[in-house]
C-alpha cells in the first residue's frame, strides 16, 4: 500500500504538469515587465553631475586634537541647520529638504579631513550646492569651535552619469516572484479541482483498479 506522502507527492506533480503552461506564462510575463521596466528607467534616467569637496580641519600643530572632532564635524555638516543655511545662501532656488538630499558628509577615519559631496543636474549646480554647503559649515564651525580653521584642500567634479546600468537582479527577482507565485496559483487552483483526470485520481476518489489506459489519439486518426 503507498503512502500518504508518496500519494500526496504524485498529487504534487500532476498538478504541476497540468498547469505548466500558465507556470511558463506568469513567469514570462513578470520577467518581461522586470525588463522592460529595467531598460526604460536605464535609457530615460537624467544625468547627474557630482563635486567633491577636501577639507582639512585645524592646523598642523593641532592634528591630534583636530582628529578627535571630525565626528563631531561630520555631525554638523549633516545637520539640518546647515542645509537650512546652504539654501538660504542660494537664495532659497533650492528647498531645504531638496538641498538636504543633494550633498553628503563624511570623516574620514584616519586624518582631520571631511569630504563633501553634491549632486546636481549641471556641473555649475553641484558646485553652487558644495561651496554654499562648505560656507555654511565652516561659519558654524567658527562660531562653535573658533581655533579650529577650516581650509579646502581639494575641488574635483565627475562628468554627468545616468543609471546606465542595466540591474540584472531585478529580472532574476521578477523571475522566482513569478515561479513561486504561478506555482502557488496552479497548486491552489488544483486543490479545488473535483475533476478525475489521472489513474491515480480514479483509485484515490472512486476507489477502482484500473485495468487498463487508453493511448491519447489525435482527432483526425478517428
Amino acid at each position: 500500500m503507498k503512502s500518504d506522502t508518496t500519494v500526496d507527492y504524485k498529487e504534487f506533480i500532476n498538478v504541476i504538469k497540468r498547469g505548466k503552461w500558465t507556470i511558463l506564462f506568469i513567469t514570462l510575463l513578470l520577467t518581461l515587465i522586470a525588463a522592460s521596466i529595467g531598460f526604460y528607467s536605464m535609457k530615460n534616467s537624467k544625468a547627474t553631475y557630482q563635486t567633491k569637496m577636501s577639507v582639512i580641519i585645524g592646523n598642523k600643530a593641532d592634528i591630534v586634537d583636530a582628529k578627535s572632532l571630525t565626528g563631531t564635524f561630520e555631525a554638523i555638516a549633516n545637520s539640518s541647520k546647515i542645509a537650512e543655511k546652504a539654501s538660504a545662501a542660494l537664495n532659497g532656488d533650492v528647498p531645504v529638504e531638496e538641498m538636504q538630499s543633494s550633498y553628503e558628509v563624511t570623516a574620514s577615519a584616519d586624518a582631520p579631513l571631511l569630504t563633501i559631496v553634491s549632486n546636481g543636474k549641471s556641473q555649475k549646480d553641484s558646485m553652487k550646492t558644495a561651496n554654499a554647503v562648505y560656507s555654511s559649515f565652516s561659519k558654524e564651525v567658527t562660531r562653535i569651535y573658533p581655533t579650529e580653521p577650516l581650509k579646502i584642500m581639494e575641488n574635483s567634479f565627475v562628468a554627468g552619469s545616468g543609471n546606465s546600468k542595466f540591474k540584472s537582479s531585478y529580472v532574476v527577482l521578477a523571475f522566482l516572484l513569478g515561479l513561486f507565485l504561478s506555482i502557488f496559483i496552479v497548486t491552489f487552483k488544483g486543490y479545488f479541482d473535483e475533476k478525475i483526470r489521472t489513474k491515480d485520481d480514479v483509485e484515490k476518489y472512486l476507489e477502482l483498479d484500473v485495468i487498463g489506459k487508453l493511448s491519447r489519439r489525435k482527432r483526425r486518426d478517428i
